[in-house]
């Protein structure tokens, strides 16, 4: 019997121009991406990749003309690689190998771009603009979340309320037996030490089953972000959920004079304000946009369901294969 594979959106939202890009993972080895004009709520459905966009590490150019993305296939000659593109297309306008590294980027400024991991060779490509700048993160490198998206959450407003920690009592293995490279896969997200400064331990082994959060904060992590007298609350219950995403969160909108709940919209993949106020968010492979006013009884437009979406090859417009 055939099973819905699970579907799960992440949004980026341009810092300077009313546009975002839908990034859509499901299956877990394809992922679609979509441009979102925010002034008429039309989407533009781009490219679709065969392999493994880390969403969590892609930053949009405050224009939202560019994309720096992370993704990685497992096949030669990259296997792993960040490049930069223009939505809704993947095509590389440049691309660095990772090597095994961390990859992604943040947009320091429209022509100024900082990389995880700065490759010394870049993959042949165009020639970039003489004003486009690229350097190597300096940053901090310990965060929970992972220090690109850490980096990018504060620089879009969000502000810390409690600090996730990881539980650590108990490694996992995997449903076909075989025992996860536990360490591996925190050092993929930048979580190979904690505020010790030591190396994660491998403890005692634990099957997991479906739905199951493998890697648990706790206490869990917590944002906020003010937009109109009202605060998004993104909660990070941990990483990696058994058939899931990997950020596991809830989000739900307070009072900031109150702290009270106003909408709880209980476990859900993105949640942030549009410029006008009203609050955007995507659960359940569909995305929503709730106004400012609406928001104490819930009412909420549906804008776009992805849920259903299948693979489509897509070659990207010759004005989108040039900077």
């Amino acid at each position: 019997m055939s099973t819905k594979a699970s579907v799960n959106l992440y949004c980026l939202i341009a810092r300077e121009s009313p546009t975002a890009v839908v990034i859509r993972r499901g299956p877990t080895n394809r992922a679609q991406l979509l441009s979102w004009d925010l002034t008429n709520d039309l989407f533009d459905k781009g490219q679709w990749f065969k392999g493994r966009i880390y969403e969590h590490h892609c930053d949009l150019s405050p224009s939202g003309r560019y994309l720096v993305y992370w993704a990685g296939n497992h096949k030669a000659p990259y296997y792993h690689w960040t490049a930069v593109s223009r939505p809704p297309y993947l095509t590389a306008l440049s691309l660095w190998p990772n090597h095994g590294s961390i990859g992604g980027g943040l947009f320091d400024s429209e022509n100024h771009l900082l990389l995880t991991y700065l490759s010394k060779r870049k993959a042949n490509g165009l020639p970039m603009p003489k004003d486009f700048n690229v350097q190597a993160w300096t940053g901090d490198y310990d965060a929970p979340l992972g220090h690109i998206t850490e980096a990018r959450l504060v620089r879009d407003g969000w502000s810390k309320t409690q600090q996730g920690l990881f539980k650590t009592d108990e490694a996992t293995i995997g449903e076909q037996g075989r025992i996860d490279n536990w360490f591996e896969e925190f050092r993929n997200l930048e979580l190979g030490s904690l505020e010790g400064g030591g190396l994660l331990a491998l403890p005692a082994l634990k099957k997991y089953s479906k739905g199951e959060i493998r890697h648990p904060f706790d206490p869990v992590d917590i944002r906020r972000k003010l937009s109109g007298g009202y605060y998004i609350e993104m909660r990070t219950l941990g990483l990696w959920q058994v058939e899931g995403p990997t950020y596991v969160t809830e989000y739900q909108v307070l009072s900031a004079t109150t702290n009270s709940i106003v909408l709880d919209l209980g476990r859900s993949d993105w949640a942030d304000w549009d410029r006008n106020g009203d609050l955007l968010y995507a659960k359940s492979g569909s995305i929503f946009r709730a106004p400012l006013e609406n928001l104490s009884n819930g009412d909420a437009v549906q804008l776009i369901d992805l849920s259903g979406a299948t693979f489509e090859p897509l070659e990207a417009p010759a004005e989108f294969k040039q900077w």
